[in-house]
């Protein structure tokens, strides 16, 4: 990033909401979780055993198991015949501001260990890649996906919290008010 601007170049290979996340600032973990061979054909399983994760963590740090007491994107990738199916997130701190972000991924190393039985690789978020983590939460792939049911986007399946959702929102609205005023 030179002078504040993004590169775009490749604006045209990443899902349009590359540029609502590119506006959180507060990005604190990202995970890769990896998925066996019994979720392999079926995304609502897939799916819930993201959820279940999420809910362990609001339930640990804030209280609620609640799915949108946190703030988090997730992104799908696989297709049936070839590359396997397996989800890349971000988890912004939004209510988590109490705790450490390795803190955070060893919670959510040990959870995925329970509920996946597979493999992961969850990290602190580094602040100064956070262009390099948005662009690959957001890369398109090559071919039109599987209709989804759960998932956003045609060339990018994705998904985010309501927490989340607010936030860009409110950000965004945040940034209209000062163009606005200027």
């Amino acid at each position: 990033m030179e002078n504040g601007k993004r590169d775009v170049r490749y604006q045209d290979q990443h899902d349009s909401i590359y540029a609502s996340l590119d506006l959180i600032p507060n990005w604190m973990v990202y995970g890769h979780l990896s998925l066996l061979n019994d979720c392999q054909k079926d995304e609502k399983q897939r799916l819930k055993k993201f959820h279940l994760l999420m809910r362990d963590l609001a339930k640990r740090f804030t209280g609620k198991r609640d799915l949108d007491a946190v703030g988090w994107f997730l992104k799908q990738e696989g297709i049936w015949n070839g590359k396997r199916f397996h989800f890349h997130f971000g988890l912004t701190n939004d209510n988590l501001a109490t705790t450490s972000p390795e803190i955070v991924c060893r919670y959510l190393n040990k959870q995925w260990d329970k509920i996946g039985k597979s493999t992961c690789e969850i990290v602190p978020w580094n602040s100064s890649e956070t262009p390099l983590g948005i662009w690959y939460l957001t890369q398109n792939e090559k071919h039109p996906l599987h209709h989804s049911r759960y998932f956003h986007g045609e060339f990018c399946h994705w998904k985010m919290s309501t927490l989340l959702h607010a936030r860009i929102m409110e950000i965004s609205n945040q940034n209209e008010n000062y163009e606005t005023k200027n």
